[in-house]
């Protein structure tokens, strides 16, 4: 773990110019380091149920099973005719605002504004796609980026590509405080490699301390604990000022419960796509997470705990949307009241 690090930011940096002068990513020793024991099993699990990418592409299912589910659903939605409508409807990208009440939120945060967004999954294939998120953000001022994971297409082939698009896509997002990251599923250990020579920081299973006004907040954040669980809350947690409030990024909702009793004030997620194909009523049908059906998709509560799952900006496997658009979420902190 490296020593505690505290970001302040004096002028605004856009995320395109930051990325070799962030203050955080400039003091921190290489990911790989950092990661220490958790990080050496993640490689290795990746090889046991991954494999190598040598020889595939990002259209590669992950598994004979899983392929067959793909295909079955891709199947029902042409004889339905309507997989063309679920095509297009993923690339209508929206940037939805959402006011986020926390009790213990301190002043100088009032009106702090977290740009979330989470499973890009850039494809090799088509760049143009990282061109439109860079449209639907050019030109917004934030406080703080928050990435959950997922920034590869599919689960194999070559992922250079990944820190290009991704510098592309928030070329115009001004990010006073830094861009932070963890890693998805789809996600190999060297994608958060790439995404720090790019100058995203990338949260490992620990966190830093942003500081404003005499005021602090803890970001933390965990390696992906759906697939590879190979997070660590304890040592996310671990540097963490005695009653400072504290944001935590994660992958999937799959940590609501432990997070919530540790004393953790916000949660930040995606993964699920917020269900990616939702009917009238009764919703999504697949999460595709261990999770309560309302931390699906949107801003939900656990034991005093606020939290937001993104339905995420991009789409894989299946590429269709329906009744849950691809987002980029803005999220303004505010402190609660009796009456929130």
């Amino acid at each position: 773990m490296p020593e505690n690090i505290s970001v302040t930011a004096a002028t605004p940096v856009a995320a395109d110019q930051a990325h070799n002068e962030s203050p955080v990513a400039v003091a921190r020793v290489p990911l790989s380091v950092r990661a220490g024991a958790a990080g050496a099993r993640r490689r290795k699990r990746e090889t046991i149920f991954r494999g190598l990418d040598d020889g595939k592409d990002e259209t590669n299912a992950s598994l004979l099973f899983f392929n067959l589910f793909v295909f079955s659903i891709r199947f029902i939605l042409k004889i339905l005719g309507i997989y063309g409508r679920g095509v297009r409807n993923t690339r209508k990208l929206q940037l939805v605002h959402r006011d986020i009440f926390l009790p213990d939120l301190p002043e100088a945060f009032e009106g702090f504004q977290i740009l979330h967004i989470s499973d890009f999954h850039f494809p090799r294939r088509f760049p143009a796609f990282s061109k439109a998120v860079a449209a639907l953000l050019d030109g917004l001022e934030v406080d703080m980026c928050a990435l959950t994971g997922d920034f590869r297409y599919g689960y194999f082939g070559p992922i250079d590509h990944v820190p290009v698009q991704m510098r592309a896509a928030l070329k115009g997002v001004t990010s006073r405080y830094g861009v932070y990251a963890v890693l998805g599923n789809h996600d190999r250990f060297v994608t958060g490699e790439l995404l720090e020579s790019a100058g995203v920081t990338v949260l490992y299973n620990e966190g830093v301390l942003i500081e404003k006004a005499g005021n602090a907040l803890w970001v933390a954040g965990i390696d992906d604990p759906h697939f590879y669980r190979c997070d660590d809350l304890d040592a996310a947690l671990r540097e963490r000022p005695e009653n400072t409030s504290a944001v935590l990024l994660a992958h999937s909702p799959e940590r609501v419960s432990q997070a919530a009793a540790k004393g953790v004030n916000l949660y930040l997620a995606g993964h699920t796509h917020g269900g990616q194909i939702r009917f009238p009523v009764i919703g999504a049908l697949v999460s595709n997470s261990r999770c309560a059906r309302n931390q699906i998709w949107g801003t939900w509560h656990c034991n005093g705990m606020a939290g937001y799952t993104t339905a995420g900006i991009g789409a894989t496997d299946v590429p269709v949307r329906f009744n849950c658009p691809p987002e980029a979420a803005l999220l303004t902190l505010r402190k609660a009241t009796t009456e929130e």
